[in-house]
C-alpha cells in the first residue's frame, strides 16, 4: 500500500524523543569503533617507522589506508586494513592524509589525521554534520540532458564554491537528445559557461576522453540526483566492474537508484583519483547561511556591494544593485529568480531546524 503523509506536526517531546533515540544509536556505533580499535591494538605492537597515507575507502568500522610512495605491487596498490587510535581527534574519510604505523602485513594504525584543504559534509544524525570525504579538488555536477535542472545544478554550484572546490557541469545520456533539445539545451548552458564552469557532454556508452581529460590530476567527486548516470560514468572510467550499477531509466527521469555502498577512492588511469560515496548524492547547502549564498554566485557576487542598503535581500527593494544588473541585462534573469529560491528555502530551514 502506498504511504500517506502523517496529517500532524511532530511536537516538541516527540521530536526530543527522536533524538534521544539518535543519540544512544550514535553512541553504541562509537563504542562498537573502540571495541574494534582496541582488538586490532591487541594483535600487536606497531612495528616500522611511522608513515604517511591517504584513505582509500571507509567501512564503517573499518578504514582502509594506501602509503604514500609505496611502489605498486603486481596486482596494484594494496592498502592496509586500519584500526583508529582513540586519542585521533576526528574521523578518517576517503581523501584523507594521514599518518600511520603497520602492525602486520596487512594490518595497521591510523595515529592522526593531516589538516585537509576541504571537506564535504551533509547532515547526520542528530543534527550533526557528517562528513563525506575530504581534500577534494573538484565537484562533478552531473545532471542528464533529458531534464536538465538548472535550479538543482545551481544549489550544486553554490555548495561547491561554499566548500572551496572547483565545479564542472558533466551533462549526461546527450545520446538520448535529438537536435532540437541539444540547442536548447546550449542556451541553458549558456550562462554557466560565461561564468567559467566547464562543461563535459557524455553519454552512457559514447567516448570518455574529454572527461578524463578533465579529472587528470585532481580528486574529484560525482554529485547529482540518482538515476543520472554517475555510478555507470564511475564503473566505466576506472574499469571496476564491482561498482553496482541499477537499471538505468531510458526516459532520463531521473528514476534510478544510487547503489554506492562503501565510500572509495579510485586511481583512474588517466591520472587523477575519483572518490565515489554513497552519501554524495545528499550533499547540499548545509552549513550555508542564507545571509551568504549571494556570494556564492559568481555572476552575481560583483554587485551585492553596490545596493543602497548594507542588509538588501537582494529581492525588490529600492537601490538593489543586483535587481538593477538584471534588468539590465548584466544577470540572467533565471539565476537572480535561482538565488531568492535558494535563500527562501535556506531561511525555512534555519528557522525551523527539525
Amino acid at each position: 500500500m502506498p504511504r500517506h503523509k502523517p496529517s500532524h506536526q511532530l511536537t516538541d517531546q516527540q521530536r526530543r524523543r527522536i533524538s534521544s533515540i539518535r543519540e544512544r544509536r550514535l553512541d553504541r556505533l562509537e563504542e562498537r569503533r573502540r571495541e574494534e580499535s582496541a582488538r586490532v591494538l591487541q594483535a600487536g605492537d606497531p612495528v616500522g617507522e611511522v608513515l604517511d597515507g591517504r584513505v582509500t575507502a571507509h567501512f564503517g568500522l573499518n578504514v582502509e589506508v594506501e602509503e604514500s610512495g609505496g611502489a605498486p605491487s603486481p596486482e596494484g596498490r594494496i592498502p592496509c586494513r586500519c584500526a583508529v587510535r582513540e586519542t585521533v581527534e576526528m574521523e578518517p574519510v576517503c581523501g584523507d592524509w594521514v599518518v600511520w604505523r603497520r602492525l602486520g602485513e596487512d594490518q595497521g594504525v591510523i595515529e592522526g589525521v593531516k589538516p585537509r584543504r576541504t571537506v564535504l559534509r551533509r547532515p547526520g544524525a542528530c543534527e550533526r554534520l557528517r562528513t563525506l570525504a575530504a581534500n577534494v579538488d573538484r565537484l562533478l555536477v552531473t545532471a542528464s540532458g533529458v531534464r536538465f535542472n538548472p535550479g538543482l545544478v545551481d544549489q550544486y554550484l553554490v555548495a561547491a564554491e561554499a566548500a572551496g572546490v572547483e565545479a564542472v557541469l558533466v551533462i549526461s545520456k546527450m545520446d538520448l537528445l535529438d537536435e532540437r533539445e541539444r540547442t536548447s539545451l546550449e542556451g541553458a548552458l549558456a550562462p554557466y559557461r560565461a561564468m567559467g564552469y566547464g562543461v563535459v557532454h557524455t553519454s552512457l556508452t559514447g567516448d570518455l576522453s574529454e572527461l578524463m581529460g578533465e579529472l587528470a590530476g585532481w580528486t574529484s567527486v560525482f554529485s547529482g540526483q540518482s538515476g543520472v548516470g554517475k555510478s555507470t560514468l564511475v564503473a566505466r572510467l576506472t574499469g571496476d566492474e564491482s561498482v553496482r550499477i541499477a537499471p538505468e531509466d531510458a526516459t532520463g527521469g531521473g528514476q534510478g537508484r544510487h547503489t554506492t555502498t562503501v565510500a572509495r577512492l579510485y586511481h583512474l588511469p588517466g591520472g587523477g583519483e575519483l572518490i565515489d560515496s554513497p552519501g554524495i548524492r545528499s550533499f547540499g547547502l548545509h552549513g550555508v547561511d542564507a545571509s551568504e549564498v549571494a556570494g556564492y554566485f559568481r555572476d552575481i557576487a560583483p554587485f551585492i556591494g553596490h545596493c543602497k542598503f548594507g542588509d538588501c535581500e537582494h529581492g525588490e527593494e529600492p537601490g538593489c544593485a543586483v535587481r538593477a544588473a538584471v534588468k539590465a541585462g548584466r544577470v540572467d534573469e533565471r539565476r537572480w529568480e535561482s538565488l531568492r529560491r535558494i535563500v527562501r528555502e535556506l531561511e525555512n530551514e534555519q528557522s525551523n531546524p527539525f
